[in-house]
Order: C-alpha cells, then structure tokens, then sequence
C-alpha cells in the first residue's frame, strides 16, 4: 500500500504498518517459486497478527536452533569460524531436511576466525582461541574496561575514548593508538600524514589492511545465506535488523563489568543516570530516529542486568527501567517493533514493564513464570517464549511436547503469543525442534 502522508506526519501505527508492508512483500527477494512467496507471507502475517495481540490461523513458532545445525551435519562452531561456504551449505542442507518453520536465520554470531587471530580481544574468547576447539560457543569476557572515573571522558567524546582507551585496552594490537592525538580536535591533512609515517601506526594500517578481503567474504557469506532463506519462504525476524539495549547495560555490560557498576550504583548513582541520559539521547537521535525500512521492523534487544537476581525491584525502577522505557517509546514511535529478550528470570518485573503502548513491545521470556506472564502483560504486550533449554537438550519428544502443550494453554488464549526456547539449543535434537513445531501445530490452532 503506497504512503499518502510524509514519515513526520504519521501516527506511530501507521509507521508500523509501513515496515509491515515492507516486511510481508520485500522488493529485493527473489522466491524460488510461488508457493515459497505464499508461505512466506503466511509466516509473516502469523507473526504480525501475534504482534498486534490478534489470533491468527495458529500460535507461530521460533525454533530455538541457534548453531545446531553445524553440530547435526559433523561440523562445529570452530570450523563455520574459517569455512564460510560450508557453514552456508549446511544450513541450506539443514532447511531442506527440516521442511516447514516459521522463521529461519544463518550461523548465530560466528564471527570470522582469521580476523579474531589477527586482532585478538581481550572482551571475547573463542574455540580454538582462549577456548577448547570443541567449545560450541564464543564467550564474552567482562571487566572494568572503563574506570570510574572515566564517565565524563567518555561522554565527552565517545569516538575518541573507544580509538584511543578502549580498543588499546580490549586488544594489545592497538596498542600504538594509545599515542593518538585527541580526534575531536582540528586535524588537517598535515598532522594525518604524520600519524600515518609513524612506524607502529603504518604497520597497523597494514594489518588493517590485510583483513579488508577476509571481512568482505565473511560479509557475503552472511548476506547469500540471509537471501537463500528468504528466497526459500522463511522470514527474517530481526536477523539484521537493530540490536540495542537498555542504557544501563551500555555502561554495566562491555564498560564497567558487574563489579565496577555495582560499586558506581552506591558511590556515585548520580553519575550513572548522568551518562544514561547522555547515551539515551545519543541513540535515539543518531540511530532510532534514522533507522531505515528493513527486511523486518522486529529488533531483538539482548537485556542482562535488569533481571531478578541481579538487582532489586527497587533498583530496577530508579536505574533500569525508567531510560530503557524511553528506548522503547522512541522505537516505537518510529514504527519499529522492540522485542526484548529478557534473559534470567523477570517475574518480579512484569507489573513494572507494563508503561508501554498495547501491542508496541514483545517480549521475549527466558526463565519468566508465562503463566504470570500471559495475566499482567496479555493485554499489553506479545509475549514470547520459554521453552526451557534443559528440556530441549536433555528431554525427549514426549517432554517436549507436554511442555509446549502447557505453555500453549497458558499464553495462547485471545492471541498475543510466540511459541519459542528460553535460549539457544546448540546441543539440541533434531526430533526435539520438531516436537515443539508440530506442538504448534496440533495444539496451538485458533478456533474460528
């Protein structure tokens, strides 16, 4: 449907319904045949219908496959590291043999292992680097990568602070940055070629350089996987749409580390809600308020500190809650679909998360009581979740399918629900995801 008014002079539902359009009829697929373009749509539609907290034909399903794939054709997480091509011809092999799901993605978060080698971060480790060959994940290394006293210089300038702290202290690689001269003054071509004849500068440029080839076939591989499923019927559901998160964990997650936040939170409080309203304005004026039409308007918002075990509801509602509502209001006004996930557990956070526009946040549940869930935020917000990954890894069809069953029972009634793993199942089983997909469809049917 063409827009009759201008993006400013649009009622937020209306923005939506244009990422909608986009969404449901993308102008760059190419499907295979006209039965992958109607099931495309239907998938869609099934997830637009649960967004808007209507009832579609049936409850749709996010099959929690993470990297199982690689694991259930003889591959590993080590190997996709290297071998691009291989990791997307098992995938392709992968939807062949599993046939119909609602949404599908390429290998989740592998980065390049060339690149890792050759820039080695002290933030991440890796199998085969930091980590066992056979590790079948990355692990993200936390610590005070900030100092306390650092919030002000950071703000300040947060392109320099990330050239010229961060990267020297996350990488030894980038050591010679540390000798850059602030990059928030004047700098004419003079003082650049400077920078650039000094020896440790020029041979890091190289080595920069000598990885430009590799990111760009890393890239590609991700990009021809991401056209195949689509092409093949299977929507995208924020693949490669906007990942963000909640401002208090901008500073508490890759800045501070736990430790460091904590202290700031009794030492210095003042200081943290100074720098998240400082980052809050920053990324609703520089990223959300210019954020494109894109393959999905759905934007997963990975959350980790604001859960019930880390910080009371007290807590939460002075440091967490009020900024990260205000990311949330401003995505949605501009027609974006927020879809938290709220890792842990957020059952004591439920009556707190219900200050949102009805049907303008999903949101995805790991370890949250559904049932509670489904009763404060069913007339809110979609809901999404939790299959429990112990279940999925170590159960069996039959326990799989009860557990669907009774999530089904408890959240599907009046429409609003997305049936999905509490987390990604690498070590799960074939017959596993199936279970939960036929659960979906035996039992998640709306009767018209």
């Amino acid at each position: 449907m063409p827009q009759t008014k201008e993006w400013k002079d649009m009622t937020w539902q209306e923005k939506r319904e244009a990422r909608f359009e986009r969404w449901l009829n993308p102008p760059d697929v190419k499907f295979v045949s006209k039965e992958a373009e109607e099931l495309y749509k239907q998938r869609v539609t099934r997830f637009i219908k649960a967004i808007k907290l209507e009832e579609a034909d049936r409850v749709p399903v996010m099959l929690p496959h993470g990297n199982y794939p690689a694991y259930w054709a003889g591959s590993s997480f080590h190997e996709l590291m290297y071998d691009y091509k291989k990791g997307n011809e098992i995938w392709k092999k992968y939807i062949k043999e599993f046939g119909d799901m609602d949404t599908f993605s390429g290998p989740s978060f592998v980065p390049s292992g060339r690149i890792a080698e050759t820039f080695p971060s002290k933030q991440q480790k890796l199998p085969g680097l930091g980590l066992p060959v056979t590790a079948r994940m990355n692990e993200f290394v936390e610590g005070e990568y900030m100092m306390a006293d650092e919030y002000d210089l950071y703000m300040r300038d947060p392109s320099d602070f990330n050239l010229r702290v961060m990267l020297p202290r996350t990488s030894d690689v980038f050591a010679p940055f540390k000798n850059l001269p602030p990059m928030h003054g004047m700098l004419g071509a003079t003082t650049f070629i400077s920078i650039m004849a000094n020896p440790e500068i020029a041979a890091l440029t190289k080595k920069l350089e000598s990885m430009t080839k590799e990111q760009k076939k890393h890239m590609d591989a991700q990009l021809e996987i991401r056209d195949y499923v689509r092409a093949h019927g299977y929507p995208p559901l924020g693949g490669f749409g906007m990942m963000a998160g909640a401002p208090f964990d901008h500073f508490a997650d890759a800045l501070r580390g736990t430790h460091g936040i904590v202290r700031d939170m009794f030492r210095q409080p003042k200081k943290i809600h100074e720098a998240m309203e400082w980052y809050l304005n920053l990324v609703v004026e520089t990223v959300i308020k210019n954020f494109p039409m894109t393959d999905s308007p759905v934007c997963i918002m990975p959350l980790h500190k604001g859960d019930d075990m880390f910080m009371s509801d007290k807590q939460f509602a002075e440091f967490y809650w009020p900024t990260y509502r205000r990311i949330l209001l401003a995505m949605i006004e501009e027609g974006l679909v927020p879809m938290p996930f709220a890792e842990g557990k957020y059952t004591s956070r439920l009556k707190q998360i219900t200050d949102t526009p009805p049907s303008g946040v999903m949101w995805w549940f790991d370890q949250t009581d559904m049932k509670e869930a489904k009763r404060i935020l069913g007339k809110v917000s979609c809901i999404v979740g939790n299959v429990p990954t112990s279940v999925m890894i170590t159960g069996n069809v039959q326990q799989v399918t009860e557990k669907c069953k009774q999530l089904i029972e408890d959240c599907a009634p009046g429409g609003g629900y997305i049936l999905a793993g509490g987390a990604s199942c690498d070590h799960g089983k074939m017959e596993n995801f199936k279970a939960m997909m036929d659960a979906a469809k035996k039992y998640g049917v709306y009767k018209k």
